[in-house]
């Protein structure tokens, strides 16, 4: 072998070993991170973090797990089978009654502005005039909670019509067969059931802006403090890319909830995404609480008239930011 191509081989090799190829083996430097989630709009910026390579930029291998109703992964954040978990500020508070202190909020994914509605079918034009009928909602979760708040509208009280207990996507599924008279349900089921001309909205999140709030929950007893600050470093640069790329982020939504990128736009503007600096003022601080402190003791005060959880809870408690850098 002559001299100078024994050296551009050797050369070459050594390229090989300074920068080897991407492989299996260089996955597996990331850290895993579990996340538990829900079919649910707002969540979109789980799917645009693993798309645009946020988490793996601060060495984490995301792996989301679907649940059927936003409280079903609160058991695993505590028992810590999951890292993370996406759910409600409803049922943060509900934990907290059962075990105080077992899981905190590092941060404030959204506030649903329009995604979770009332839907009824066409011949009831409002809330008043679904009485005695057939709806469904998931019982002692958020979408129960804004059923409520509908009947209160509405002058109605939960004895007055029949309540059938579901989740979000069944109660959906069921009103889209025409089993029920009316359902409380999320995106996309609204958008399906309003667009077939199945149904139409008679109340919404929209009227109740403060009612259904989207967090992020761990356990301070299992969180790996390291990789939950990098996992929130990757959310809220997702969170910048949605409102700064808002078709961009429609096309990965809708991958991901299996919609049409148009249907995802629509969907997402019935969201309000918090930004890293938001979750700081929203929440406040002791000297001066934000506007969530306030909504969250709405939601304990509502909860303790109808006896579902069993003693007043400090708002300020649930939140724990210092994750959040």
């Amino acid at each position: 072998m002559k001299a100078h191509l024994r050296i551009a081989l050797l050369a070459a090799l050594g390229a090989l070993l300074a920068f080897p190829p991407h492989s299996d083996a260089a996955d597996k430097k990331l850290a895993k991170f579990t996340v538990g989630y829900v079919n649910w709009i707002g969540y979109t910026g789980l799917f645009v973090a693993k798309d645009k390579g946020y988490f793996a930029e601060e060495g984490l291998d995301v792996e989301p797990k679907l649940f059927s109703a936003p409280g079903d992964g609160i058991p695993p954040v505590m028992n810590g089978d999951l890292d993370v978990h996406f759910t409600t500020l409803d049922t943060v508070v509900k934990a907290d009654d059962k075990d105080q202190g077992a899981v905190v909020v590092p941060f404030l994914i959204d506030a649903s502005r329009g995604a979770d509605a009332f839907i009824a079918k066409p011949q009831f034009a409002s809330v008043k005039d679904l009485k005695g009928k057939k709806i469904a909602a998931t019982v002692g979760e958020c979408n129960h909670l804004l059923l409520l708040k509908a009947l209160d509208s509405a002058g109605l009280k939960e004895t007055d019509i029949e309540l059938v207990n579901m989740n979000p996507d069944d109660a959906g599924t069921a009103f889209a067969s025409g089993s029920l008279d009316g359902a409380v349900t999320w995106e996309p089921w609204i958008t399906k059931a309003t667009s077939a001309g199945q149904g139409h909205v008679v109340f919404s999140s929209k009227e109740a802006p403060y009612v259904i709030i989207d967090v992020v929950i761990l356990s301070p007893k299992h969180a790996n403090k390291q990789k939950s600050e990098a996992f929130l470093r990757a959310m809220a640069k997702a969170h910048d890319f949605i409102l700064a790329n808002p078709k961009e982020a429609s096309e990965i939504a809708g991958k991901a909830f299996e919609q049409t990128p148009e249907e995802a736009a629509a969907m997402l503007t019935k969201v309000k995404f918090f930004t890293k600096a938001e979750n700081f003022s929203e929440v406040g601080t002791s000297a001066a609480p934000g506007p969530m402190i306030g909504a969250t003791k709405d939601l304990i005060d509502f909860f303790l008239a109808r006896k579902v959880i069993d003693k007043p809870l400090k708002p300020e408690s649930l939140f724990d930011l210092a994750y959040l850098k």
